[in-house]
Formats: C-alpha cells, structure tokens, sequence
C-alpha cells in the first residue's frame, strides 16, 4: 500500500450532497498527495452515504464509510483516528470548509517535522502563499506552551476544521476525544494536544471561507448540558497537573484565568436562558463549581470583576 500523507476525517449526518462535494473539493486540491477520505456516518437516514461512496469510487480515491450508529460526534471522530492510515489527519465538517489550504500545511509540516500545524498569517489581509514555501519565519518557533496562554486568555483562535495533526503523535500520546462530552470536545481535544508540547508548524496563510459553506450543525447540539465544558475542562485540568507539574504559571493560569473564564461562560448561558441568579448560585454550589471562581495576578482585569461580581453581588451580574 503506498503511503499516505493525509487522512481526511469527515463526521455526516444528513448531510445530503455536502459530503461528496467536499470530497471532491479536497481531492482537487491535493492531486499531487497521497490522501484518503475516511467518511464517519452518523445513522443518516438521506443518501449522503451513497454519494459519498459513489463520489470515491468514480475517482479512482483512497477512502471508505464507517457507520458509527448513533453514537456521538466525540466517539466518530475517534473511530476516525483509529481506523485512518495517513502521516498527518484532518478533521473536516461537511457544511463548513476552506478554499485550499492544505497544500501549505502539508508543505510547512513537511519543512519543520511538525506535528501540529495551523494557519498564522504574517500580515493581516496577505494572500496565500506558495504552498513550496508556505511558513511563517516569525510564528514558525510558536510553543506549544504559548499557544495555549494565547488561547487561555482569548487572545487567539483558530478552527478545530482547519488544522492538521500527525496520527502517530495521537496514538503515542493516548489523545482522543471525550466521547461522554457534547460540549466543549473539540475545545478539551485541543488542550490536550498541546499539553503534550508538539511541535507547532504556522502555516504562512489567510484562510478564506467557502462562501456557500454555512456553520455545522453538531447532530448531538439538541439538548446540551452546558456543565459538560466545565467537567471537560476539569479532565484537562487533571491532565495538566500529570504533564506540566513543573510549569507553575501554567497550571495558575488554568486554574485562574481558564477554569473560572469557563464557568462565568456557563453563567452566561443560563442567565440567558432565564435562570434566576438564585437558582443558578444554587446549582453552581451543589455541583462544586464555586470553588473554581479563583482570581490571581493571572487573571484578566474582566474576568476579575465578572468573577468578584458574580460571588458577592450575584443578583447585579447581567
């Protein structure tokens, strides 16, 4: 069997053509790539499976449907990684793309032994660049350490859709999704990844949406416990003080800036879903979350006064 570079995981349920689309998309921009199309169906009841198929089959790709029953998007996405063959994967949602950007991360990937890599363009507005050259010099020395600082105070993001991961680096580190967790899995995904302390690849690229594309919608959103980010970010939290015990500032930044930026969210949430202050302080006592309200020299000046606002003047906290 000839070596694959990429695995392309793809989570569908009714999904109608999008899936097939995408394949075809995707193929297309990667003809000189050895890529597999591992498509994880979610018990669709439309024929989003059969064109799928028939789009992989009429091509000539590499690629296969698994029925994961109606079971959850985190257990799909797992059996994806199981079951996928190539150097580095992807996971890709079928309503909700990019135009071409793969090229480049394979390209930066390949340059630096990656193991992670993600898209930093170096001027705001830039084209793209070739994807022979395709990395950033100032972003390419990114640790994994400052990432996740930048993502803990929400100073950047990215797209779960839009990076790629090297399988190996998956398996050797036992990182899989929470496959009990409907809210907050990919966030709690890719915390772990980056505890793990990959090596971080910033592909040179302003990623453009599909403009046809419109925001997946997860076949498990109905219904969601919010708690479930919290309890998510909690197993993080463990995971942390198992692989960074001698990174204090981190495991103070988790504990004083992330867990209580996550708890006040859950807040907000239910205040907009019309729960009383009362009865949403009751329920955040009865599960223990209170405790997570810390505040430090770590913690943002907003979050500081949501936090303070919240624990001692709850019924003025809007």
């Amino acid at each position: 069997m000839a070596n694959i570079s990429l695995s392309v995981i793809i989570p569908s349920k009714n999904n109608k053509y999008h899936v097939s689309d995408l394949i075809k998309r995707i193929s297309a921009e990667l003809t000189d790539v050895e890529v597999e199309f591992i498509v994880i169906d979610m018990n669709s009841s439309d024929d989003s499976v059969i064109w799928a198929l028939e789009e992989i089959k009429n091509n000539n790709l590499r690629g296969c449907v698994i029925q994961s029953g109606g079971s959850s998007i985190s257990s799909a996405l797992n059996t994806g990684i199981y079951k996928s063959d190539g150097k580095y994967i992807t996971f890709v949602y079928p309503s909700r793309g990019y135009k071409n950007y793969l090229p480049a991360y394979l390209a930066a990937a390949e340059k630096t032994a990656a193991e992670f890599v993600l898209a930093v363009p170096s001027q705001a507005g830039a084209a793209v660049v070739p994807a022979e050259t395709g990395v950033n010099g100032d972003a390419e020395k990114m640790t994994a350490d400052d990432l996740l600082s930048e993502l803990i105070y929400a100073r950047k993001f990215f797209d779960f859709t839009a990076v790629i991961i090297k399988r190996e680096y998956l398996l050797r580190n036992h990182i899989k999704f929470y496959e009990d967790c409907h809210f907050g899995y990919v966030e709690a995904f890719i915390y772990n990844v980056l505890l793990y302390q990959p090596e971080i690849a910033c592909a040179d690229i302003l990623l453009e949406h599909h403009a046809e594309n419109s925001v997946f919608k997860d076949p498990n959103s109905e219904n969601i416990n919010c708690y479930e980010r919290i309890e998510a970010m909690l197993k993080v939290y463990d995971t942390l003080k198992l692989q960074r015990r001698d990174n204090l500032r981190l495991t103070e930044l988790f504990e004083c800036q992330k867990l209580p930026s996550v708890v006040m969210s859950v807040v907000d949430i239910l205040k907009k879903q019309g729960f009383s202050s009362a009865a949403i302080q009751k329920s955040l006592k009865q599960k223990g979350y209170t405790r997570l309200l810390k505040i430090s020299r770590l913690t943002a000046p907003e979050l500081r006064r949501k936090v303070l606002m919240c624990k001692f003047f709850p019924w003025f906290y809007q």
